[in-house]
């Protein structure tokens, strides 16, 4: 094993059973007590060799020890049990059966998981039991007096989903005790005044089951038609005690049992809601328990004990399978979705919905339909699981596989969706031995049986005064328990001769302790200490030996290169398959020096899985196939092209079936990339010429040269006259229109000019003064006017 590995596996000797730090990774070869103990043992997954004469004298070994090492040491039989399970009842899906398996029981070892896979269907007409809950406050009134044919609209609806349809109807308010309510004579008899709008209110309430579900839509109409409207004087309301109350008081609310009907509750308030913690509020400590205390239709613990926590009541819903529906006013509905959010209450576990109400609540039939559709399309699985045991999940659903989810959204009514369920048990200490997956169709019960101890420990396995064990003990899973009085590896001698040293000390050798001082001396044979560091096997016929005495590997500093390479024997590495050397750290194998099907691009030779390029050649490089002094393979290959291809180029026509003997060219229409790669160069007619090539080593150039050149088209006279005319004039015109525009700008300004000179002229308009009128002007003074 790793000398990383940390041995902290406790196991009593001569038990059946080891205790396991679960989380560290734990040496598989520090297990000796038993094999129920190895293979108990998560991290590492450990196996147990049975083979009577599997010791680690030659070389280290360990009855408890990764299958891996127990291969490569030559076990014959290695008890390495698989988790695993058997169907007792598994009917296939047809109209009445909607799940299946029903019925199994999984084996199941530590830390190894079994996998099942769960089918369902979702059926067609499946009953559905909706339970309608009014938030009954003052506030509601108005939406109260939209319903009195609700019970009609919502069945005509329904119908066309499913003709097995129940409706129930209940109220809530608050706690009735302040400071929820106010508690003047009047008000509590009263809570609102009794007006045209507001007929006369009944004292607050937290819940009142109003009506069981029925499926008489005039009962509900009816119902809510007797409803008198109450009043609190707080904003939240005590929504999450009346939907408790609904979860988990079954009988008395009538639902149907869970598998065999839809369980919806569509809840209506435009208030927020009180949740556990409040009721310290009223002097209310007892915390909700979860428990039905609902009699005769009315809450009876509404004074006495809190309101549930969202988790709790979330648990719940989920438990009694029942999917709320929110049908909110617009001032409200942020709320629950912050909430939805915050602590998925409203996930796809409990199949709820967070919809908007209308102002007029004329949405109220559309908004169930809706809902109902968004829930019945939604696939869910959970499990009952006990603490110690994991469950994960994989969803097959419609539109492809969600590893880790238990969900499946837009699941049509008849459609099959499946889950992969894979199991596993942390360990052997569970108490519950069974639990069951459960679907809104049907449950799944799930058997749990641990594999904790071997088929070899069981008594009709074991070999009582076996001749393995010399007479005196009984052998089981390969090793002797000696009886009473007798020890030895083989139970071979008495306690009271177990000590015999001389047995135990070297020959020929300057070590002259019993054991090598590594062990102790038990009937003849040394019994070896464990080692002083972590995974290290202390072995040998005197204990001389040990697993880390071997020389590491210079690059991963590991003992023999690891155990995938070899182990270390007595000092010295044994290697494995391809690898070789004192420290197994060089390869036989040729596969890292392979490059498309050539080894070291022919440069070079394989040493130890790595490339040396020869010396008398500029290749280098991991595969020799680089080489930094050469020109490109497109300049190295130009000429030669030419050449052959063209009857031009550098190379003279007589020198070049000697020059370029080793290639072999091939002319094409049009070059491809299968071809290699492609070159382009121009000759001395100023023509492009292409050609790709491929270069084996050791053997010919390949090279694929396309026939045609591409030349430069001649320019036509005509063409060249015109343009340069064409140029001419364009440059001509282009000068004119640049000094019109120079000669517009100037007279503009100067016009401008003028014009503000005129509008500042100053005339002199005074008179002559020896100017006289030319007319005078006399009145007759005896004139009067007649």
């Amino acid at each position: 094993m790793s000398a990383l590995s940390i041995p902290l596996c406790v196991s009593l000797l001569g038990l059946f059973s080891g205790v396991c730090v679960i989380g560290v990774r734990i040496d598989c070869t520090t297990i000796e007590s038993s094999c129920g103990a190895c293979i108990q043992n998560i991290d590492p997954p450990c196996s147990w060799c049975e083979d009577a004469e599997y010791m680690w004298l030659e070389q280290p070994r360990a009855r408890c020890d990764d299958i891996k090492n127990h291969t490569r040491n030559g076990c014959k039989k290695i008890a390495n049990p698989k988790s695993d399970y058997v169907t007792h009842e598994s009917k296939p899906l047809d109209d009445d059966i909607k799940v299946t398996p029903q019925n199994l029981t999984l084996s199941l070892r530590p830390g190894q998981p079994a996998t099942i896979k769960v089918d369902v269907k979702m059926p067609e007409n499946y009953p559905v039991d909706l339970y309608y809950l009014m938030d009954l406050s003052g506030s509601m009134v108005e939406d109260l007096k939209k319903f009195p044919t609700l019970g009609q609209q919502i069945a005509k609806e329904m119908k066309n989903i499913t003709n097995r349809f129940r409706l129930g109807f209940g109220g809530f308010v608050d706690k009735p005790v302040a400071p929820y309510i106010d508690t003047a004579p009047a008000a509590l008899k009263h809570p609102l005044d009794a007006t045209a709008a507001n007929p006369v209110s009944v004292p607050a309430f937290g819940f009142i089951n109003q009506l069981k579900l029925t499926p008489n839509y005039s009962e509900f109409e009816s119902a809510v038609q007797r409803v008198n409207i109450s009043g609190n004087i707080d904003n939240p309301e005590g929504t999450l005690d009346a939907l408790m109350q609904i979860a988990v008081c079954g009988p008395k609310i009538g639902w149907t049992d869970k598998q065999s009907a839809r369980r919806l509750v569509i809840v209506i308030t435009d208030a927020n809601y009180h949740f556990a913690g409040d009721g310290l509020l009223g002097g209310i400590i007892i915390p909700n328990d979860g428990h039905c205390h609902t009699e005769h239709g009315k809450y009876m613990a509404s004074t006495t004990m809190d309101y549930p926590s969202p988790g709790f009541l979330k648990q719940k819903l989920i438990e009694e399978q029942v999917s709320p529906i929110f049908a909110i006013n617009k001032t409200k509905v942020n709320v629950y979705e912050q909430y939805k959010e915050l602590v998925d209450f409203f996930g796809k576990e409990s199949g709820a919905v967070v919809d908007l109400l209308s102002e007029d609540s004329s949405n109220i039939v559309e908004l169930i339909r809706e809902a109902y559709e968004t829930i019945a399309q939604t696939q869910t699985i959970r499990d009952t699981a006990p603490e110690g045991v994991r469950v994960n999940y994989t969803a097959f659903c419609p539109d492809g596989v969600q590893i880790g989810s238990r969900t499946c959204a837009n699941v049509q009514i008849g459609q099959k969706v499946s889950f992969e369920v894979s199991v596993t048990i942390e360990d052997c200490n569970l108490k519950e031995k069974s639990f069951s997956l459960v679907t809104p169709f049907g449950n799944v019960d799930i058997n749990l049986d641990f594999i904790c101890s071997c088929q070899c420990e069981k008594d009709e396995n074991t070999e009582e005064s076996s001749p393995f064990c010399s007479g005196n003990g009984t052998l089981t899973c390969g090793q002797c328990k000696c009886d009473k009085d007798w020890a030895g590896r083989k139970c071979q001698c008495q306690d009271e001769t177990k000590s015999a040293p001389e047995q135990c000390i070297r020959d020929n050798s300057t070590d002259t302790e019993v054991c090598s001082g590594s062990g102790t001396c038990l009937c003849g044979d040394c019994q070896c200490d464990k080692g002083t560091r972590p995974g290290e096997i202390i072995n040998g016929k005197y204990c001389e030996c040990s697993n880390m005495n071997c020389p590491s590997d210079p690059d991963t500093g590991l003992i023999c290169g690891g155990p995938d390479h070899g182990q270390c024997v007595c000092g010295n590495c044994s290697c494995n398959g391809n690898w070789t050397d004192n420290d197994c750290s060089c390869t036989t194998s040729t596969d890292g020096c392979m490059k498309d099907g050539v080894l070291c691009n022919g440069y070079g030779s394989c040493q130890c899985g790595t490339c040396v390029c020869n010396s008398s050649t500029v290749y280098r490089g991991k595969y020799c196939d680089e080489c930094p002094s050469c020109a490109g393979k497109c300049s190295l290959n130009k000429d030669c092209v030419q050449c052959l291809a063209f009857n031009s180029g550098a190379i003279k026509a007589e020198d070049c079936s000697t020059r370029c003997k080793e290639f072999k060219m091939n002319q094409v229409n049009e070059l491809s990339p299968e071809m290699g790669e492609r070159c382009t160069f121009k000759d001395d007619d100023d023509c492009s010429f292409s050609f790709s090539y491929k270069e084996n080593p050791g053997k010919d150039v390949i090279i694929s040269v396309q026939k045609d050149k591409v030349c430069p088209k001649e320019a036509e006279a005509l063409a060249v006259i015109l343009g340069v005319v064409g140029g001419v004039l364009g440059v001509g015109l282009a000068l004119l229109l640049i000094w019109k525009l120079l000669a517009t700008i100037q007279d503009r300004r100067e016009f401008a000019k003028f014009e503000k000179e005129r509008q500042n002229a100053q005339w002199d308009t005074g008179e002559n003064p020896i100017f006289k009128q030319a007319t005078t002007t006399f009145q007759n003074p005896t004139y009067g006017g007649k």
